[in-house]
């Protein structure tokens, strides 16, 4: 039984991983590229099933509750519909940098130490060593008996050992968000709002439990392909940004929209990248979990997944106690696999709809969006309250 792992990353993936590695006795230790814990990302929503995932990992968390997210026309106003969370119980809008702050309360609470600024270079893995070297930048070398490659779209465990020729792909959208703490009208949403129109979809939601902060994330057809890991707009740059969202969104129907917009004073702004489907997830003792394996449009899906991951790679481990490191590998990609591969076609269908659009087809889509919603609902309840805990393992 392996009793040792390495952890390349230190979002989202890596600490859950972490987590729940530790919780059946195998000892973990974290190396993340950045000097700091990382605060790109926005916000983030937690369906039912992803906070009961996060309970069993004693993670406490502090966001806004959301009973449903409301969809909204920027060009009428109208809501269009909802997509409720209630049966399940509720989901939690938090902001991402809120999340990873309470992953590592939870890490610190079991004792795992993240180790920053490890620049991974190499990695070595030797069968007939039946361990596996990590080598980062600064000449340090790693031993341990697997590795765990949870860093992200533009992975270096992927991209230097896993699967090499599995490139990030820029998909011609960006996310520009920010969070406006004075932002007047009372918000014409309850909890959480994706509103709609020709030139692309602005969330709007509270991020905190009093509901004072507002998250405002506008999802647009930028071409341009800038810095990949997103930055925080100043000078030129930040004047052309706040012009090009003030175009799309200002003089909408919406009087809370077009006040956000307006007070909004900087932006992070952040291009989006994907994998393509499929692809190699490990080789020997190593294996990619969360973005760096399986990276998708971002439809609401990539946080519960990766928590997910970590939580049924654990099981997969405490399970197969008789099989040797690299076979459990093997019953980790056969069970997952089937579920990354629906979540994965099902965001793509959705992620045209975030691009620019003609103003008949705007008017199409939001006409027929009671009867897509209706269509939706039935895949959409199976995956709030989908429980990886239950899947049954594939040898």
């Amino acid at each position: 039984m392996a009793k040792s792992c390495i952890i390349i990353g230190g979002g989202i993936a890596g600490i859950t991983a972490a987590l729940s590695l530790s919780q059946i006795g195998i000892s973990c230790t974290i190396y993340e590229l950045r000097a700091t814990p990382a605060t790109i990302g926005g916000a983030v929503n937690l369906t039912p099933n992803a906070l009961r995932l996060l309970e069993s990992l004693d993670v406490e968390l502090y966001g806004c509750r959301v009973d449903s997210i409301e969809i909204f026309s920027l060009h009428t106003g109208k809501k269009l519909g909802e997509l409720p969370f209630r049966k399940f119980g509720p989901a939690l809008r938090i902001l991402r940098e809120e999340l990873l702050r309470a992953l590592l309360r939870a890490l610190s609470r079991k004792g795992v130490v993240v180790s920053y600024g490890y620049k991974l270079v190499a990695m070595k893995d030797e069968s007939f060593e039946k361990e596996v070297t990590a080598v980062f930048e600064n000449g340090e070398e790693i031993k341990a008996d697997f590795v765990l490659g949870c860093d992200g779209v533009h992975s270096a465990v992927r991209s230097k050992y896993v699967d090499p020729e599995r490139l990030p792909i820029y998909t011609n959208v960006a996310v520009a968000y920010t969070v406006v703490e004075d932002y007047g009208t009372k918000p014409h949403f309850h909890h959480t709002s994706m509103n709609s129109g020709r030139f692309g979809s602005l969330l709007t939601s509270y991020v905190d439990p009093d509901r004072t902060k507002v998250y405002l994330g506008a999802v647009m057809e930028v071409r341009e392909q800038n810095d990949r890991q997103g930055w925080k707009v100043r000078g030129s740059d930040r004047q052309k940004t706040l012009d090009e969202i003030k175009r799309r969104y200002r003089n909408t129907a919406i009087l809370c929209v077009n006040q956000l917009v307006q007070r909004a004073d900087d932006f992070v702004f952040y291009p989006v990248y994907t994998l393509r489907a499929g692809g190699r997830w490990s080789r020997g003792r190593v294996l990619l979990l969360g973005d760096a394996a399986h990276c998708m449009p971002p439809q609401g899906e990539s946080t519960r997944l990766a928590i997910e991951d970590g939580i049924l790679f654990a099981r997969v481990f405490e399970t197969c106690v008789e099989v040797s490191v690299e076979e459990a590998l093997q019953v980790y990609e056969k069970t997952r696999r089937p579920r990354i591969d629906a979540a994965y076609k099902e965001a793509v269908s959705r992620w045209e709809s975030v691009k620019d659009k003609s103003w008949l087809m705007q008017k199409i889509i939001e006409w027929l969006m009671w009867v897509i919603l209706w269509y939706k609902m039935s895949h959409f309840e199976t995956s709030i309250s989908y429980d990886v805990r239950k899947e049954v393992l594939r040898s």
